[in-house]
């Protein structure tokens, strides 16, 4: 349900004068100027008294709410068992209905939460196949307005030291094009993030190669390298996760301990087993994840500054060599992702003597000239490489021009039955592609198959040729 749909509704229906007056005396609202409940919603989501009704929250209550802005949508009252608990099995109480086992927690969220103004409250609507009780059908939204607000996630410690970082750990990946051995994993074979060669295109997994796939692979290696032995739903963050996050909420020279992380670990991913934070923390590190100091025998850690090396990549002359036959060769030891990333969208590749070379495809250069034309990878070709700046000016010649497409027949059917009995036989409009004025396109290898089902329609082809 969309926020202010959700707000008027509160305001309206499901908040009573009660509540509202325990509200505006939270908050601060200016009792005189709340003399209705359409002034009331106007003064809910502004900023005033927000950040001292915040202050007012246990560390356990700021750290759920940090939770709820970052999935950022509605949750039911059975979703605030992992912050204020529940009198069901494990409380030792069987056989209770939904309204018996989540009474003390709404009474907790109502008192600790909807009445201090920070979260809003609806009541979804009855359906009559349905009969849910009052309790199942509440829903609460953390508005997004109120998370600058918040308090820090965890308690961060400042040290000016600048850490140990794997960066080779990325590094080694990318060396795998050339038969590179990387860190073992379980994702070691894995094929969706498998770096390919194929057709003279670089790709990682099922996708084109990009620089940020290369720091998804790293962060479930991660995530994959360390067992917590209890049983994940498959809609909680996992463990890992949850680290990025609390240590993406630090500022410059801040770190934290894996230990601060237990009362987030458990809160977020609703697990109430201990969480080993060291083992998750060191794990990181160990898959150049993070970032580590220890200072008198204690770890601290800390996301990366700049994980894919953008603000110090080389001059391309560091990276790339040209060949007496024009060839490209790359340096993957130091070339930068964000080159290589560029270099795939302008690029064919081949492996010649372990090395990673590359030539001008000038269909790609065409695809791709106007995102990459100012990157500096690109310039240096241009003003080194003979072939790529023949390659280059020569789209600049075909920029907008009309294309013509090898490999591909064209056919007029004007018998409307017949048409749409092809473009049911072949639904991938990879396959075939309906064009203006009765005509379609397809491969030439689909000509036999729609040549038959031509024929047995009782049909006769006829063929245009270019003398």
């Amino acid at each position: 349900m969309d926020m202010q749909i959700m707000l008027k509704q509160m305001c309206k229906n499901d908040l009573n004068d009660s509540d509202i007056k325990t509200i505006c005396k939270n908050r601060g609202f200016p009792v005189k100027e709340v003399t209705s409940r359409d002034i009331f919603e106007n003064f809910f989501i502004s900023d005033i008294g927000i950040q001292e009704a915040l202050n007012s929250l246990t560390y356990d209550e700021v750290v759920f709410l940090h939770l709820l802005n970052k999935i950022n949508r509605e949750v039911d009252l059975e979703y605030f068992e992992r912050l204020y608990g529940s009198a069901g099995p494990d409380s030792g109480y069987n056989y209770l209905t939904f309204t018996q086992q989540y009474k003390e927690t709404f009474t907790k969220l109502k008192n600790n939460l909807v009445r201090k103004g920070i979260l809003i409250i609806t009541e979804k609507e009855v359906n009559p196949y349905n009969k849910k009780s009052k309790m199942e059908r509440l829903r609460f939204y953390f508005p997004h307005e109120f998370a600058v607000f918040l308090p820090p996630v965890i308690k961060a410690f400042k040290f000016k030291d600048t850490g140990k970082f794997k960066k080779e750990i990325l590094r080694n990946k990318l060396l795998e094009i050339i038969g590179g051995k990387q860190k073992p994993s379980s994702l070691s074979n894995n094929g969706s993030f498998a770096l390919t060669l194929k057709d003279g295109n670089l790709g990682i997994g099922n996708d084109k190669f990009r620089a940020n796939r290369l720091l998804k692979w790293q962060q479930a290696c991660w995530q994959a390298s360390f067992d917590a032995d209890v049983k994940m739903q498959s809609d909680t963050l996992k463990p890992s996760e949850v680290v990025f996050y609390a240590l993406s909420q630090l500022k410059e020279h801040e770190w934290l301990s894996a230990d601060s992380l237990v009362v987030v670990l458990k809160i977020f991913t609703g697990v109430t087993a201990d969480f080993p934070s060291e083992q998750i923390c060191e794990a990181g590190w160990e898959w150049g994840c993070l970032v580590k100091i220890v200072p008198d025998g204690k770890a601290y850690y800390r996301l990366p500054d700049d994980p894919l090396e953008f603000s110090t990549s080389p001059s391309p002359e560091r990276y790339l060599q040209i060949e007496p036959d024009g060839k490209i060769i790359l340096n993957l030891k130091t070339i930068p992702y964000s080159a290589l990333e560029v270099l795939a969208s302008i690029a064919t590749f081949d492996i010649h003597d372990f090395n990673l070379r590359a030539s001008p495809s000038l269909t790609k250069i065409g695809n791709a000239l106007e995102s990459v034309r100012k990157k500096i990878v690109l310039l240096w070709l241009k003003d080194n490489s003979p072939d790529f700046l023949s390659a280059i000016e020569m789209a600049k010649k075909r920029w907008g021009k009309q294309i013509i497409h090898e490999d591909l027949m064209i056919a007029r059917v004007k018998d409307l039955s017949l048409r749409v009995q092809i473009q049911k036989s072949f639904p991938d409009s990879k396959n075939l592609v309906t064009l203006p004025n009765d005509y379609i396109a397809f491969p030439c290898e689909l000509l036999p198959m729609i040549q038959k089902l031509v024929d047995g329609s009782g049909h006769v082809i006829k063929k245009a040729r270019n003398s």
